[in-house]
């Protein structure tokens, strides 16, 4: 498997167990207490790629909400599951809106802690579906790649899950609740603003014009479609 987890939990006694039972189930894992030392390791070239972080939201210093915003302005597409004592409705929100891919609630049960860790590592792995266009733009799946006019974009497991969902019902309609049913995983009737988030940060890649999108088109209080260009947009 030789899977790297980084780990990032300030309780000394709670990261001791969850590195020993990830360790157990194969996995290499790195614990950190802080969220700085965590983003200083990950931003070093000459250490090992890393395939998940686990990451508590009440940490010293920088909080795993600083720490998660970081790592998603750096366009890193690592995936991410927050552990929390934090169970409010709105911190459950906000964590995935900021770009957590899971979000697990302390106390939680180690099987399912487990369980969500394996579903996050195998949608990470390269993606098997052919690549497509969009306009002047190819999707790579099995690259987790956006190429356009030469320069090639690199995706995130959701962006690139969001893409194949579209691609599959191309021309048509998908409900924002399906998208957060099939791509995260959650009740489609989550009140969550992650679809269009992620919406808009691909028509910055896709669209020549992102304000007025030709490919990537809302449907008015339902959810999106991805259409072949213009004329169909206007149809």
């Amino acid at each position: 498997m030789d899977m790297r987890i980084l780990l990032v939990e300030d309780e000394e006694h709670l990261a001791r167990g969850l590195a020993f039972n990830l360790e157990a189930e194969g996995y290499r894992v790195e614990a950190f207490e802080r969220g700085e030392a965590a983003l200083a390791r990950l931003a070093r070239p000459d250490q090992p790629a890393v395939d998940l972080a686990v990451l508590d939201v009440m940490l010293p210093g920088m909080s795993g909400f600083d720490v998660l915003e970081r790592l998603r302005e750096d366009a890193r597409d690592l995936p991410v599951l927050m552990l929390t004592a934090r169970d409010r409705e709105q911190d459950i929100v906000r964590g995935l809106d900021m770009g957590a891919d899971d979000y697990l609630t302390k106390p939680f049960s180690l099987p399912v802690l487990l369980a969500r860790v394996r579903m996050l590592l195998r949608r990470n792995r390269p993606a098997e579906s052919a690549s497509f266009e969009i306009g002047a733009c190819t999707v790579h799946p099995e690259r987790f790649e956006l190429e356009c006019d030469g320069q090639s974009s690199p995706l995130t497991a959701k962006e690139l899950g969001l893409l194949l969902l579209l691609q599959a019902r191309r021309g048509r309609a998908v409900s924002r609740g399906e998208i957060l049913q099939e791509v995260w995983d959650l009740h489609p009737e989550t009140r969550t603003r992650v679809v269009d988030t992620f919406v808009l940060r691909l028509r910055k890649l896709i669209e020549p014009d992102p304000s007025n999108p030709c490919f990537l088109l809302s449907v008015r209080s339902f959810g999106y479609r991805l259409v072949d260009g213009p004329a169909e947009a206007e149809a």
